[in-house]
């Protein structure tokens, strides 16, 4: 009777591991290993606690989850690719527009700035950055607004400003704004 189950719900399966994968022999894969899961767990499955194709549209999810993970890690590559990655060549030009944005960001005040870093520089989500910051997300909505209209006036003005005094000085990288960030992230812990 298993057997049979499975063996109907296949066409299913496999339907649904494409659509997760995208690839037709990589669903089969994992469509064939979900079932030999299910049939060595045969025993654990309940039809009271639902039904068995939910039951196994779970264990083809998770099989698709599994070969993900172990995908990520077996990632390759040619070596010529490698070699073009690792092996770069130096752009001075763009390295100083980017310092010279980041010292623009530090000539924003001190509230503007705090949230712009935390949500635009590194990711952070509004919510997040509202708790960071002990304020309310309209308010980090609002600094952001503001920070953004103050760097595209400054970036049209072509104007030098100088930095604030509460920033530490010789701040010309993306790692120290990340540095940054994680002392405001500190601080509010």
């Amino acid at each position: 009777m298993f057997a049979a189950d499975i063996e109907k719900i296949i066409p299913e399966l496999r339907g649904f591991a494409r659509m997760l994968c995208g690839d037709q022999v990589r669903a089969d894969d994992i469509v064939q290993n979900a079932c030999l899961k299910a049939w060595r767990a045969r025993a654990s499955f309940d039809a009271k606690k639902g039904s068995f194709k939910s039951w196994m549209m779970t264990i083809t999810r998770n099989e698709f989850l599994q070969d993900l993970r172990k995908n990520k890690r077996m990632e390759s590559h040619a070596p010529r690719d490698l070699e073009d990655w690792l092996v770069t060549e130096c752009q001075l030009a763009r390295q100083a527009e980017c310092s010279d944005a980041i010292q623009q960001v530090f000539t924003l005040p001190r509230n503007q700035r705090d949230v712009f870093i935390l949500v635009v520089a590194i990711g952070y989500s509004y919510e997040d950055a509202a708790k960071i910051c002990s304020c309310t997300v309209g308010t980090v909505k609002s600094r952001i607004h503001r920070a953004r209209a103050n760097l595209l006036a400054l970036s049209e003005d072509g104007a030098e400003t100088p930095v604030q005094s509460d920033v530490p000085s010789g701040l010309y990288s993306i790692q120290d704004l990340c540095g940054y960030a994680d002392e405001l992230v500190q601080s509010a812990a």
